[in-house]
C-alpha cells in the first residue's frame, strides 16, 4: 500500500498538475503569475494596513515619506533601507506581473505574429523604463526642495 493511502481507505490526495503550456517558458510564466500574485497580495495588504489603518490617511505628510525613504544624497538608516527594499520589490513584482498578464492577453487577441511581437516589444520597453525609473527614485530618496515646491503649489 502506498504512502498516499491511509489505513482507513480514504481517497488518495490529488494535486493539480502544472499546465503543459506551449513550452517551458509558458509553464514558468504560469507559475510566476501565481507566486507573484500571492506576494503582491501580501505586499499590497500590508501596505494598505500600514498606510491607511496604522498611520491613517489623514496623518500622512511629506515628512513621513522623508522619514521612511530618506533624503537624496544622505546616508540611509536600516529602517529606510527596509522601506526602499519593500517598495522596490512591490514595484518590480507588480510591473513584471502586469507585463506577463499583458503578454497572455495579447497572445489571445493578437493573432498576427508581427503585430504581437511589435506590441510586446513596445510594452516591454515602456514597462522596463517605468520600472527602472521607479527603482531609481527609491534608491535616490526624496528631494526635499522638490517636495516642498510640490506642496507649495
Amino acid at each position: 500500500m502506498s504512502a498516499i493511502h491511509s489505513s482507513a481507505g480514504a481517497m488518495p490526495r490529488t494535486s493539480r498538475p502544472l499546465p503543459k503550456g506551449r513550452n517551458r517558458f509558458e509553464r514558468a510564466a504560469w507559475l510566476f503569475m501565481r507566486l507573484s500574485g500571492l506576494a503582491l497580495l501580501f505586499l499590497a495588504l500590508s501596505h494598505f494596513g500600514f498606510q491607511h489603518i496604522i498611520v491613517g490617511t489623514h496623518q500622512l505628510t511629506s515628512e513621513d515619506t522623508i522619514v521612511r525613504w530618506g533624503l537624496a544624497g544622505e546616508s540611509i538608516t536600516l529602517s529606510q533601507l527596509f522601506w526602499r527594499l519593500y517598495y522596490g520589490v512591490m514595484v518590480v513584482l507588480a510591473m513584471l506581473h502586469g507585463l506577463n498578464g499583458l503578454r497572455q492577453v495579447a497572445h489571445d487577441y493578437l493573432h498576427n505574429k508581427l503585430v504581437y511581437n511589435g506590441f510586446m516589444a513596445a510594452a516591454t520597453v515602456l514597462i522596463l523604463v517605468a520600472t527602472v525609473l521607479g527603482v531609481i527614485a527609491l534608491i535616490v530618496g526624496v528631494n526635499a526642495s522638490g517636495a516642498a515646491e510640490a506642496f507649495a503649489r
